[in-house]
């Protein structure tokens, strides 16, 4: 009953850890701080950047005892009717607590104890037609709607090794939770569980979520997991559930694992095992299941594969790319400028540098410009841009309204399920599109603005190796700057991060202190409210008139929040690309200042000093070839080990 284990990728981690600190030994001996600074930061993403895996799930699919039978004991509570308004993160800590995140960034957050917790997650419905009721019941919506989330820290073992685990509202038909599901918070997971029920296998609604909803880089990503199967009677009537849901999901999910699982009777197993009385309300003993019976044991075996071979890989290759490249740079430029200063023999070295440096500062000044004109090509697309995303919410608004009108004589609940099924695939695509507009905008005006001042930059690098040159003639140096086809960029970092800034929190995004699905979380519960308790109400053609026009008034204004969002979006990946590219700049004039400083400390040095000097960065070039060596063993062993380990088989 040992859980989830990541031991064989924390010993990966362990060694990429290892090389980063040998490698920014080297970079703190040659003084290079911004390069120091960046592989520091790149070690505390990977210490700190653990696995989120997020549990989805419809109203009634047992959510909360399944997340319980996960973490071993009893941490959500659970009821009969709907819970869960809010998102909850369970994460380690070694004091139990339970923290509210609120929005409003300069809201701290707050402690709350376990009563008013669970009061929280399963607020009274109000009572129609008292208006106190419906007063009280406002008063709660509106407070909900500020905390972004709740933080539950426990001290348990699958939480300690590095996973949390994100419990997600319950969704239902046009809750407009499901969006932000799709597109904000699978997308920043490692891995996904869906709950089914085993009483009431693939509602539509499940099948649309996936079918409609769920982005196509996500797909690898989602566990199927099939909950009460300890209600089914026989081996027989679980093979058929399982058959039914494999049938259904084949076409959507690639061939789809089904994970038949009592979380009940696995909490119950967990329990036991820790020497609990597990007893009815009654207080009467009750039968345990071994806990090899709960199905838990399967799934918890594939997701333990899963996270630490295939989401494992991704978390370690990128930071192991990066330092890869960052050991290739310091042997091509540094400790290769380096090596060519100290065998030199140069001729009025200190006028060279002095005429040198009016070139620098020249470039510093163009590179300022180049961030202006940059600025301004982004600026000039937004307008369109934000008008475009407008037509296309307009677009599902018509799709919902028309929907609602064709199928008027049916029942609201019916009518819910037919307008999910129009707008989903909608909104989906729309969601694609934005992120698509969003970053070739970005991209090419980065690529038209820096394209003059990349060659600029790269004949001051060819006129700073010029300067080491034993001779006066400068007419034996070309001064036309070649960009060769393998020579990276400077501002590649710019594209790498601009990639994965709406799956990664230490993106360009994340930088300028943007949440994507801000204003989706804020809103969704207000919105959700209406098809919570409004649909059992609505059924006469009055009521019909009614739920039409609040449908109307709710798409608006759910337009208009999404059409701010996508404004802060748009001005975040634009605020993000100048502070990158500021510190780009930054970083690279001053390395061209380090390596003049370089020069001129040669000036009159000894033929030993030389020596000397040449010898240590021999024993560098040894350490960083050692390095290198263990970084190009750990890429080939992740990569073997992630082969064939997958969720969704």
């Amino acid at each position: 009953m040992m859980g989830i284990s990541l031991d064989e990728y924390k010993k990966n981690r362990t060694i990429l850890i290892n090389q980063i600190d040998e490698y920014t030994e080297i970079l703190s001996e040659m003084k290079l701080e911004d390069e120091y600074e960046k592989m520091t930061n790149y070690k505390r993403e990977v210490l700190t950047n653990n696995f989120q895996l997020v549990v989805v799930g419809e109203f009634s699919r047992g959510k909360s005892t399944f997340i319980n039978a996960l973490l071993g004991e009893k941490i959500l509570p659970s009821s009969a009717k709907p819970t869960t308004t809010i998102l909850n993160k369970i994460v380690y800590n070694a004091d139990s607590l339970i923290k509210l995140h609120f929005h409003y960034e300069k809201s701290p957050a707050q402690i709350i104890t376990d009563s008013d917790f669970a009061s929280l997650i399963a607020p009274m419905d109000p009572v129609q037609g008292d208006s106190f009721s419906e007063k009280e019941y406002e008063t709660r919506v509106d407070y909900l709607k500020t905390i972004q989330y709740a933080e539950i820290g426990r001290d348990l073992e699958i939480c300690k090794s590095g996973v949390e685990i994100i419990d997600t509202p319950g969704t239902n038909d046009l809750d407009p939770v499901r969006e932000q599901i799709t597109n904000t918070i699978i997308p920043k997971s490692d891995a996904a569980i869906l709950l089914l029920s085993a009483v009431k296998i693939l509602s539509e609604s499940e099948l649309s979520l996936l079918r409609d909803r769920l982005l196509a880089n996500d797909i690898q990503k989602i566990f199927i997991v099939v909950n009460f199967k300890d209600a089914l009677e026989s081996k027989e009537d679980e093979e058929k559930v399982r058959t039914f849901a494999y049938e259904h999901l084949k076409d959507i999910l690639n061939d789809p694992r089904i994970y038949m699982v009592s979380a009940k009777q696995a909490l119950n197993a967990r329990r036991k095992e820790k020497g609990e009385q597990v007893k009815s309300p009654r207080g009467r003993p009750i039968t345990v299941w071994d806990f090899e019976e709960t199905g838990f044991m399967e799934l918890e075996k594939s997701l333990e594969e899963f996270l630490q071979y295939e989401r494992g890989a991704i978390k370690l290759l990128k930071p192991l790319q990066r330092l890869s490249m960052s050991i290739n740079e310091l042997n091509n430029k540094h400790i290769a400028f380096e090596k060519k200063v100290l065998n030199a023999k140069v001729v009025n070295l200190k006028e060279k540098v002095k005429n040198f440096r009016p070139k620098v500062k020249q470039a510093e000044k163009s590179g300022a410009e180049t961030l202006k004109k940059i600025s301004r090509e982004i600026k000039k697309e937004e307008d369109s841009f934000i008008e475009w995303y407008r037509r296309e919410l307009q677009k599902i608004t018509e799709t919902a309204m028309e929907t609602f009108d064709q199928f008027r004589h049916i029942e609201i609940h019916e009518i819910s399920s037919r307008i999910e099924a129009a707008i989903a695939p909608l909104e989906k695509a729309i969601f694609e599109s934005k992120k698509t507009k969003i970053m070739d905008i970005a991209i090419n005006s980065v690529k038209r603005g820096t394209k003059d001042f990349s060659e600029q930059w790269g004949i001051l690098e060819d006129d700073l190796l010029n300067l080491t040159e034993p001779t006066d003639d400068e007419s034996l140096y070309p001064k036309i700057y070649k960009e060769k086809s393998n020579q990276p960029s400077i501002f590649d970092e710019i594209y790498d991060e601009l990639g994965q800034a709406w799956t990664n929190s230490n993106s360009l995004l994340g930088q300028v202190g943007i949440g994507i699905g801000y204003v989706a979380n804020t809103l969704a519960y207000g919105i959700t409210s209406l098809f919570k308790w409004g649909l059992s109400i609505w059924t006469g053609d009055d009521e019909k008139s009614r739920f039409r026009a609040d449908l109307s008034n709710q798409f608006n204004l759910s337009n208009k929040q999404k059409a701010i969002s996508a404004k802060v979006e748009y001005e975040s990946i634009s605020l993000g690309i100048q502070k990158k590219y500021k510190a780009i700049v930054k970083q690279q004039v001053k390395q061209v200042e380090l390596q003049l400083e370089q020069l001129l400390k040669t000036t009159g040095l000894e033929e030993n000093e030389i020596k000397k000097r040449l010898e240590i960065i021999k024993r560098r070039e040894y350490r960083l070839r050692d390095i290198s060596s263990t970084l190009e063993s750990l890429n080939d062993k992740v990569n073997q080990q992630s082969k064939g380990k997958v969720g969704v088989s």
